[in-house]
């Protein structure tokens, strides 16, 4: 379930004081709660015990100057868990940080400190933390229930080898991305110096493709979907008698995988150019784009559907 965030100051004035009411009251019934089950001494700590009374007296007393107290403050304490490590017990910290509008508006900010974490184990215990408190009911508190959890799987995560934490984490990014083919096509693509900032740009984008120039002009750029449009409108900003984003392809992730081209270059497909003629020439005109090497060029990277996007044949 996804938490809706919203500061506290975009509250309408109708309906602010019961919002604040219900969440400090919420708060307090839960550290009644957490002080009942952490009763051994040292395992709660309130950082600072007077938001307690702040917030006791706003709700008892709403006066002007105790509203003015508890709403500048937030409800802070750490809980200290024991956890097996060897044949040996250790001691970790959880630290709780309440907003002000926790649960039913805001998230609480949960940390683990410990040295039996290195690094790729705090962030992976993090991203695991937030995860889970993704999946809590916002209408009422789960600081005991997240801790209870923490409990159970800081045992495991202890003895957990950092470079398959690692590892976990790379799969995890590179699942995250979003990814983009673009096929774009232009009336026409012969200026010489339109050509040269093609292969520049998508080679600074680290884009893989093709760029065909001519009449008709045709380019298809993949890479990271920021990039490909970055592309597009560096390219789109040109002088053109006419240019058109044909298809976009999009995918999550597998970005490597997925790329069907092999760096990016200029292909002209024409077959009818003797010894002497140049680039230059075909493209100003006179050599004619062969459909058969272009047809064939498409299927052999996958792409053969793109002769009826392009040129509308079956």
């Amino acid at each position: 379930m996804t938490n809706i965030q919203q500061p506290a100051q975009e509250l309408s004035q109708q309906d602010d004081q019961k919002m604040y009411v219900e969440c400090i009251r919420k708060q307090l019934e839960e550290i009644d709660l957490l002080s009942s089950i952490y009763c051994a001494a040292g395992e709660l700590n309130i950082i600072d015990a007077g938001v307690i009374s702040d917030f006791n007296d706003y709700l008892t007393k709403p006066t002007a100057q105790s509203a003015q107290s508890a709403l500048r403050a937030h409800l802070e304490y750490t809980i200290t868990l024991s956890v097996a490590h060897g044949k040996s017990k250790d001691k970790i910290e959880v630290r709780i940080e309440l907003p002000l509008l926790y649960p039913l508006l805001e998230k609480a900010i949960i940390t683990v400190i410990s040295a039996l974490l290195g690094k790729a184990k705090e962030s992976y215990l993090r991203r695991e933390i937030e995860k889970y408190i993704d999946t809590m009911d916002c209408s009422e508190c789960y600081v005991f229930q997240v801790v209870s959890w923490l409990q159970d799987e800081l045992n495991a995560l202890i003895e957990r080898n950092e470079t398959e934490l690692d590892k976990e984490r790379e799969k995890d990014q590179e699942s995250a991305l979003e990814c983009e083919r673009l096929w774009i096509y232009s009336h026409h693509i012969k200026s010489k110096k339109k050509r040269q900032e093609i292969q520049r740009e998508a080679r600074n984008l680290y884009l893989t493709g093709f760029s065909r120039p001519g009449k008709p002009g045709v380019i298809c750029v993949e890479g990271l979907r920021e990039n490909t449009q970055e592309f597009w409108r560096i390219i789109k900003a040109m002088r053109w008698q006419h240019i058109t984003i044909c298809k976009s392809e999009l995918w999550q992730g597998k970005l490597q995988s997925r790329r069907r081209f092999d760096g990016f270059k200029e292909q002209l497909f024409c077959d009818d150019l003797d010894a002497d003629d140049d680039d230059d020439t075909a493209v100003g005109g006179e050599g004619v784009m062969n459909m058969r090497l272009f047809i064939k060029y498409l299927e052999a990277h996958k792409s053969g559907y793109m002769k009826k996007e392009l040129f509308g044949l079956d």
